[in-house]
């Protein structure tokens, strides 16, 4: 009862103090996307923390098991058996029933930087649609200044290479990132690896949101991840080494998501449509294959687990003898 309490608290706590976090990181990114060199800058704003821990609960309980499962490893003292099955229960609950409330109301409030971005300054260098532009004078789309061509620095007629700016109309647009000012997006892009990790996880709260706009069905299918990411607490005691149970529930939770986002990339579409070519029942496995894919990973983990706790067990009786 004690371990069970105590997974409640840790759960409950993650939930809030993460939740947390991910408004303030989000609502901060809006604001920086948002911010233009020379303007003033808003750090805080109510709405965008509210919606930004609205949007990122779904994906703190992607990881919500995996931060459980290290804390089980590094209390030893408690039950695990108990543990896992409680981290089970909570995790698989607050996603079947809360994440697509989330995924409802993120909706409804259209958190995603679809809106236009800030109005430029003047007086600064910014590289637009691969073009060097010198504002003096930014009036919504309208301005005044220089367009520099790409040769400007390797030709003797620079004056051919400056293009004068005289109200001329510009359809300014955000970047890729969100990002209102060119200035600020090359300076903060972040590097290839987080980008695709972010990148990934978004990808798969787009899917994940739309399975659970699709019916009770499609939400249970796609839910098979979130049964694959707490079935990783099958491997808790892999190892005796705990630094070694914290390596396989870090990687295992990685592992389970990548090769989710590669399914829904195309990664697995020729290995799919093989798959469809048999017919019958491997027909019905190629149009469920994400399920599939988890429900592998499932039984997997548990027969790594039931054979791991089998050679523990014998290991000890032979300690005992």
């Amino acid at each position: 009862m004690k371990t069970v309490l105590i997974e409640l608290l840790a759960f409950v706590l993650i939930c809030v103090f993460g939740t947390t976090a991910g408004g303030f990181i989000i609502m901060i990114y809006h604001c920086v996307t948002s911010f233009v060199a020379g303007a003033e800058m808003t750090l805080f704003d109510a709405q965008l923390f509210i919606n930004g821990a609205i949007v990122f609960f779904p994906i703190l309980l992607l990881f919500t098991p995996m931060f459980l499962f290290l804390s089980l490893v590094r209390h030893p003292r408690y039950n695990k058996i108990t543990g896992v099955l409680t981290i089970a229960v909570l995790s698989l609950a607050a996603w079947l029933f809360v994440a697509p409330v989330s995924y409802k109301i993120a909706k409804e409030q259209s958190v995603a930087l679809t809106e236009r971005p800030s109005e430029l300054t003047a007086g600064y260098f910014r590289k637009i649609d691969k073009r060097l532009y010198y504002f003096t004078f930014v009036s919504g789309n309208y301005v005044k200044g220089l367009r520099i061509k790409d040769d400007y620095f390797k030709t003797n007629n620079t004056s051919q290479s400056v293009t004068a700016l005289d109200g001329n109309y510009i359809n300014f647009k955000r970047d890729a990132l969100g990002f209102s000012d060119p200035i600020i997006g090359e300076t903060l892009t972040p590097p290839p690896v987080l980008l695709g990790f972010i990148n990934g996880i978004l990808f798969i709260q787009q899917k994940a949101a739309a399975a659970s706009e699709s019916g009770v069905i499609p939400w249970l299918l796609f839910s098979s991840l979130m049964l694959a990411l707490v079935t990783i607490g099958a491997i808790i005691s892999a190892s005796e080494w705990k630094l070694a149970d914290a390596f396989y529930i870090t990687f295992d939770t990685f592992a389970i998501i990548t090769l989710n986002c590669l399914y829904y990339l195309g990664y697995f579409d020729s290995f799919v449509s093989a798959i469809d070519d048999v017919g019958g029942f491997a027909s019905a496995i190629s149009q469920n294959f994400q399920c599939a894919l988890n429900c592998a990973i499932i039984v997997a983990l548990v027969l790594l687990g039931s054979v791991k706790a089998i050679i523990h067990a014998g290991k000890k009786r032979r300690r005992g003898a």
